[in-house]
């Protein structure tokens, strides 16, 4: 389909999936709706820049506990794993999944660089980034690749459910890491969780996705404030929210490489 048409497609989806809900996602979070957007995007930027670090400078694992404590890093985990919580249950509320998993294949066959709204610069820069625009262009390039190897796979479990899996396994990151900080604190001995420099980059992948969900959802709903286009607040929340799902989904990779 041309570049047209397809931002024609990506707006039915927005108004077939996402406007039904619009008023009760807006209604769920009432009085508090822009705090708990911020709170949970300001999380996901926090624990990008540990996790960023670990990714661009820690080169064996060991690097990672002598470069932070087990405290800072069990707190980058932990905001990870409540932020994207948060991105999947208002990308589940707000019709989003519905619309990725009936439709992963025609998203992001079409999805291009120029879709993602341009708030999702400023997201990126948020989280550490030195150039948001070739960052962008590679996650893209990145969804597009990882459907193109798995798209055809009916093995693979239904969009949800990997999101959900992701969810359970940062739960038990978080629990594996409180339980060494514990230990130290206690009994004043050095447990480090094995964790390897690849499943770190996972980690920083499954919060660059959750923070453009919640980022774009917030436009989308009105609980964020960026300068944007209208356009910015249907068709290109799809494009940037299907980008998001995709990077959460790329990042479940390396944790399953733990």
């Amino acid at each position: 389909m041309t570049d047209e048409e397809y931002q024609e497609f990506l707006s039915f989806l927005f108004e077939r999936y996402f406007r039904p809900r619009m008023s009760r996602v807006r209604r769920q979070f009432h009085h508090h709706m822009m705090e708990e957007f911020y709170y949970y995007l300001n999380r996901a930027i926090d624990a990008a820049h540990v996790l960023r670090y670990i990714e661009s400078y820690c080169d064996e694992n060991e690097d990672v506990y002598e470069t932070f404590t087990l405290e800072r890093i069990t707190r980058a985990v932990s905001e990870t794993r409540y932020s994207l919580d948060f991105s999947n249950r208002i990308a589940e509320e707000s019709g989003f999944i519905d619309a990725y998993e009936d439709h992963e294949r025609e998203i992001l066959a079409g999805l291009q660089p120029h879709h993602l709204p341009e708030a999702d610069k400023e997201v990126m820069r948020e989280m550490g980034s030195p150039n948001p625009e070739v960052e962008l262009r590679i996650l893209v390039h990145l969804a597009k690749e990882r459907q193109s190897r798995f798209g055809r796979n009916s093995n693979e479990m239904p969009a949800r459910d990997r999101l959900k899996y992701a969810e359970e396994r940062l739960s038990k990151a978080v629990k594996e890491f409180e339980g060494a900080e514990k230990q130290k604190k206690e009994e004043d001995i050095d447990v480090r969780p094995k964790k390897t420099r690849r499943w770190f980059k996972g980690i920083g992948r499954v919060g660059q996705g959750a923070a453009l969900s919640i980022a774009n959802i917030g436009l989308a709903v009105g609980a964020l404030r960026f300068p944007v286009s209208p356009e910015t607040q249907t068709w290109g929340a799809v494009a940037s929210v299907a980008t998001g799902i995709a990077t959460i989904l790329d990042g479940i990779g390396d944790l399953r490489n733990e």
